[in-house]
Formats: C-alpha cells, structure tokens, sequence
C-alpha cells in the first residue's frame, strides 16, 4: 500500500515516482502539460491531477522509446483550440441523444 509523503507517493516504481516529480514540476508551467494539469486539478484535485499528468508524460516518453521519434510539441493555443473543438464536438453529441440541436450563437 502506498504511503503518501509530502505532495508525492512514496512507492517503489522509481519510473512511476520520477514521472510524479515531472508532473509536479509542471505546474505552474507555461507548456501543455501545465494547461493540462491546471484543467484537470481544478476537476479532480491535485493528487489525481498530478497522477494524470504523469501518465499523459510517460505515454509521450514511451512512444519517443518505442518508435525513436523526437518530441513533437503543440502550442498551448493549439491544445486549447483543440480541446474546445472536442468540448464543442462532445456536447453536440450529448445533446443529439437528448433530441436536441445546437446552434452557435
């Protein structure tokens, strides 16, 4: 069972805990991975915020590994255009299956 020190949790994998600190490290960040972190903290907490960064991080390390390909970085603008086209695409959806159409304003 993990035992939480301080902000990170303490546990054996050093990979897991070494992606916690660059999540950590991130935070205030003006990269993607910050506009990442910032939108889900305020929906999920720190704690969760942090691991899913962590996450979203180690699956652009491994696909650099795996496939030997460099970084690709996104603007922060770029991210945000195409988070809020999923959003717009999302409840377009969600409203169709309540029987309901959007329409911009």
């Amino acid at each position: 069972m993990p035992v939480e020190i301080g902000k990170l949790l303490k546990t054996k994998n050093r990979a897991g805990q070494a992606f916690r600190m660059a999540a950590q490290s991130v935070k205030q960040a003006d990269c993607v991975f910050g506009v990442m972190y910032r939108r889900l903290r305020a929906r999920l907490g720190p704690a969760q915020a942090t691991v899913a960064t962590a996450h979203a991080i180690a699956r652009v390390v491994y696909r650099m590994l795996k496939y030997k390909v460099e970084y690709e970085t996104i603007s922060v603008e770029e991210y945000e255009r195409k988070y809020a086209e999923q959003q717009v695409k999302y409840l377009k959806k969600k409203a169709a299956k309540l029987g309901y159409r959007l329409q911009p304003a």
